[in-house]
């Protein structure tokens, strides 16, 4: 019997759910299921901030992608102390992006994922 990492979503119990859409992580040897909540794009302007509410009711794993060029995106999940860069962090209701970089680039896309992380 091969190995497997297994995560249910609220409600569902991970011992005895057979239907693999009820799982927030399901990976065995031929198989990484990793649950999509929540995908978005938009604009913000310079020294402006979003939130976008999530509710899950813990910190959730998630991506997002500041525009740094036309055309391209950085990962911005990282909090810095110096100035001109993206700034991104969640809580247990929101996903938070803050623009530090560029007035001319306002672009960001996100992912939020059911995964807990904290």
């Amino acid at each position: 019997m091969g190995q497997t990492i297994r995560a249910s979503l609220p409600g569902y119990n991970v011992l005895t759910e057979a239907n693999i859409y009820r799982y927030s992580l399901y990976a065995d040897s031929d198989n990484v299921l990793i649950k999509e909540f929540a995908r978005g794009a938009g604009t913000l302007a310079l020294n402006s901030t979003v939130s976008i509410n999530h509710n899950l009711g813990y910190i959730p794993f998630y991506l997002v992608f500041g525009q740094v060029d036309t055309g391209k995106y950085r990962s911005t999940n990282w909090f810095s102390l110096f100035s001109g860069v993206w700034r991104v962090r969640a809580n247990t209701t929101d996903l938070i992006i803050t623009n530090k970089f560029s007035a001319s680039f306002t672009g960001y896309k996100y992912y939020i994922f059911y995964d807990q992380i904290v």
